[in-house]
């Protein structure tokens, strides 16, 4: 979000205090019948460490917040890309990744029609309407009044529910050159070392 943090915290599912957040979400299972909660939900999980972890502490909030009780399903990448390609789960938890920090790139990507990383099937006309002036504006501030507006109607109606957002630090020896850090986004950036050279 491009929102400032202040901002954030002043909306719910933001606030450090989540009774709020919880409140609502019981409301509104109770308004589509699932005031009692749920059960058995199928939770697809990518054979990922950190992945069988957080999924191990969402279930749990999930059972003791809202009684919603899911069932783990761990599997290799492929059954998990197959299955979730499929619309085979009822919840998933895995990663998205971009190749560009800019909306252009992963807008389209992970929430256009027919995206490659859109696995939610997320469809939204307004939104998408909004992603073409984003990709060819070449005014910032306009620019940036439409990626907001952009985040805001996935505010409203999310595509996904982030977990998290990896930072990834690299640690190297002083003789490593050639190691340029500030120019990499994500750790798929990382995968050739051809501009690299030990200075010992």
């Amino acid at each position: 979000m491009t929102e400032p943090k202040a901002e954030l915290k002043k909306r719910l599912g933001y606030q450090d205090d989540q009774s709020a957040a919880i409140a609502e979400a019981k409301q509104l299972m109770a308004a589509a019948g699932h005031a009692n909660g749920i059960d058995g939900l199928d939770f697809v999980v990518r054979e990922v460490a950190s992945f069988k972890l957080w999924s191990q502490a969402i279930q749990a909030m999930l059972q003791q917040a809202l009684n919603v009780k899911t069932n783990l399903r761990t599997v290799v990448e492929s059954v998990w890309f197959d299955d979730v390609n499929n619309g085979n789960y009822d919840m998933a938890i895995g990663a998205i990744v971009s190749t560009l920090i800019d909306p252009s790139d992963y807008f389209n990507t992970w929430y256009g029609k027919g995206g490659p990383q859109n696995y939610s099937n997320w469809e939204n006309e307004e939104f998408s309407a909004l992603v073409q002036i984003i990709d060819t504006e070449v005014d910032p501030v306009k620019r940036q009044a439409a990626i907001t507006k952009a985040e805001m109607i996935m505010e409203e109606n999310p595509p996904l529910l982030p977990v998290a957002w990896e930072k990834i630090n690299d640690g190297w020896y002083n003789y490593v050159k050639g190691h340029r850090p500030e120019n990499y986004f994500g750790l798929y950036n990382v995968g050739r070392f051809d501009t690299f050279w030990m200075d010992k």
